[in-house]
């Protein structure tokens, strides 16, 4: 689970760490304050012990290096890395983390003990965009004798404000053989969902299926390299007659079935509202609450104050009430993007969405006049 993230003149940042809690952390702020940046950078530092070190006997700064180059090119769809460096920054830019995970304990019991809890444990990422003559480069400043390969930090998800489902046939193939418009959390959306299904699910996650199930009217199935939605005993139905709300449900379905997501990862949600009505906004806030509160950490950026409302009201409830939250602003300030941050939407001082509704209010109560 991601920590935290500071970032140096990264994009529009100047100078700002975030800290996350482990369950629902929600992101607002208006259109070019750098929301879907963080939740990439995010996405990007908490995956890296997954894809460079979990299991691996020789770990190299410069493979990682290399790694993190790449995926930053990928990840954020520029040319060159002095591209994320923001025009304002006078020399190097920063980008770090920290991620909470642990280490398997050891230890010998008797049959009818419970298992001992594994050890927390942390690993803290920390980058530096060099500018020079040839280009930026990226270095790696936490040296590697500090990373235990043998630790889980859990999976991290990232999801599109576009739902990919309807577009999933052939779509790796493509991005792999040919130049398109998508940046590559598209792709590894899609290398996710192509995972086979586990044989047996955690209770949690089985609750949380089922919910799923319920709402989406069906289970998800891939045949062909085509999803489809299937009922017992009817015909089943091709996944582009759903309805767009119900086809990113039916991702997040795939993703629990096939271990992708899991309790003790982060599900990376930007702008989870687009394009869909209030009735299945509702459902949407309903199981990211459910997530919370089985232990997936939820980061999420949104433009709606309906889904803000309705996440409010939802984890107010007795139902919801364990679940532990976090809320972001993004504001323009005088050298760059600034963060407010707390427990509470009250912590926020700037809150646009809540200023531009109320000024609409205005509006409207003076043209019925």
């Amino acid at each position: 689970m991601l920590k935290t993230l500071t970032l140096e003149n990264f994009t529009v940042f100047a100078s700002d760490s975030l800290y996350f809690g482990p369950g629902l952390n929600v992101i607002v702020g208006e259109n070019g304050t750098g929301k879907t940046h963080l939740l990439k950078a995010g996405y990007l530092l908490s995956a890296i012990h997954e894809s460079q070190v979990k299991n691996r006997t020789a770990i190299l700064d410069e493979k990682i290096e290399a790694h993190v180059t790449e995926r930053l090119l990928n990840i954020y769809k520029v040319d060159k890395v002095e591209s994320l460096i923001s025009r304002t920054a006078q020399g190097a830019a920063g980008l770090s983390a920290t991620v909470n995970g642990h280490i398997p304990s050891v230890s010998v019991s008797m049959p009818h003990e419970p298992a001992p809890n594994p050890f927390p444990n942390q690993q803290d990422w920390l980058f530096q965009l060099i500018p020079g003559k040839q280009g930026a480069k990226v270095k790696f400043i936490e040296p590697h004798y500090s990373i235990s390969s043998n630790a889980t930090y859990g999976e991290a998800v990232y999801l599109p404000s576009k739902e990919m489902l309807s577009f999933f046939e052939g779509f790796s193939a493509l991005y792999q053989r040919r130049e398109v418009s998508f940046d590559e959390t598209f792709f590894d959306l899609a290398v996710k969902l192509e995972i086979a299904r586990l044989k047996e699910l955690p209770e949690p996650v089985k609750t949380l299926l089922a919910l799923l199930k319920e709402v989406v009217g069906g289970e998800l199935k891939l045949d062909g390299g085509r999803f489809y939605t299937a009922i017992k005993g009817k015909q089943r139905q091709e996944i582009t007659l759903l309805a767009e709300g119900l086809r990113k449900l039916a991702t997040l379905m795939r993703l629990l079935e096939n271990g992708s997501l899991q309790v003790g990862g982060t599900l990376f949600w930007d702008e989870p509202e687009t394009n869909l009505n209030p009735r299945l906004i509702k459902l949407i806030a309903r199981v990211i609450c459910h997530l919370s509160q089985q232990g997936i950490q939820v980061i999420l950026a949104t433009h709606s104050l309906f889904l803000l409302k309705e996440l409010e009201i939802l984890s107010a409830s007795e139902a919801f009430a364990n679940i532990e939250k976090r809320f972001f602003a993004l504001k323009p300030g005088p050298d760059g993007v600034e963060v407010e941050q707390g427990d509470a939407l009250d912590d926020l001082q700037t809150l646009v969405l809540l200023d531009e509704e109320l000024e609409q209010s205005d509006r409207f109560m003076e043209a019925s006049d």
